[in-house]
């Protein structure tokens, strides 16, 4: 009875582990893993005041969305111009790094002039509903068809090239008259206020660069019946609330005995990964491997590196 009450002793003192199964943020439709990196999106200005408009316009819808997917929102990604040059190459990668090294960022979006078709207007109708000016009173919607191009580079990719997307899409906006206005003159009306249509149009652009989502699976480490912290770091992982997880390990850091301390880094690296600080998790990792090698941290490291596209 004596040995039985000692093994059990014992390995209530051991590092055990739970699973967890997040949803976790994978690679976009494109391929392109964004994940972690910070990015900056160029568009290319000429002489038309059409086109640059156009452009503008279209390069800011496009970040707004990916700031969207992968910032919640915050204003992250800065915008840059970049004038146009004859005979100069804007697909070659030496181009698009020095445009990573100018802006500081990882990914650089890198637009190229467009390819604006013929817009083609609908017959005008009656605006019903609410009064307008007589100017105003009849509507027309505008298709207008458009090509353009993208070039993306990743600093960080393990394929150090420049990738190119093409994609060609119609935008129907509307233009107000009096009704009897020659569609000749709305078709160049038209361009006094393409601004919301094409922030949409650059919108939709960045759907094949939003990240997709997947479970996985994580283990997380815990000694039963040790200090109150490794149970309370466990219950916050358990329900994902990473940061109060993340304050009860850190207490745990002035543990005796280099497993416990391994354990905990551990456990920090896994939270600092799930609250979006992938490089942090891999200091973590390091720090864990350098008190003691724990058996999780190897596929972890792995796992950390495939999501941000480090591998």
């Amino acid at each position: 009875m004596a040995i039985v009450s000692a093994l059990l002793t014992l390995a209530s003192c051991a590092p055990q582990a739970f699973l967890i199964k997040p949803e976790m943020r994978a690679a976009s439709k494109s391929g392109l893993n964004f994940n972690g990196k910070s990015m900056a999106v160029v568009y290319i200005t000429d002489d038309d005041k059409r086109d640059d408009t156009f452009n503008s316009y279209l390069a800011s819808g496009f970040a707004a969305k990916l700031e969207e997917d992968y910032f919640g929102g915050a204003q992250a990604i800065e915008l840059f111009k970049m004038p146009y040059e004859k005979g100069a190459d804007i697909t070659s990668r030496d181009t698009l790094v020095s445009l990573v090294m100018q802006s500081g960022r990882d990914v650089v979006f890198l637009f190229d002039r467009p390819e604006i078709g013929d817009p083609q207007v609908g017959d005008p109708m009656k605006v019903l509903g609410k009064q307008m000016p007589a100017d105003s009173s009849y509507n027309s919607a505008v298709t207008i068809p458009f090509t353009t191009k993208v070039y993306v580079y990743d600093s960080m990719d393990k394929e150090d090239k420049v990738y190119g997307f093409t994609g060609s899409r119609k935008i129907i906006t509307d233009v107000f008259s009096n009704g009897k206005t020659d569609k000749s003159v709305l078709k160049k009306k038209v361009w006094n206020d393409i601004g919301k249509a094409a922030e949409m149009a650059g919108s939709a652009a960045a759907n094949s660069f939003l990240s997709t989502w997947k479970q996985d699976e994580f283990l997380v480490i815990y000694y039963d019946g040790a200090e109150r912290a490794w149970n309370k770091g466990a219950e916050y992982a358990y329900d994902f609330k990473w940061k109060e997880a993340i304050e009860q390990w850190m207490t745990l850091l002035q543990s005796n005995g280099k497993e416990k301390k391994a354990c905990a880094a551990y456990n920090i690296a896994l939270g600092c990964f799930m609250c979006g600080q992938p490089d942090l998790a891999l200091e973590w990792l390091d720090r864990s491997d350098s008190y003691e090698p724990v058996s999780l941290s190897k596929s972890l490291r792995i796992k950390i590196k495939q999501y941000t596209g480090k591998e």
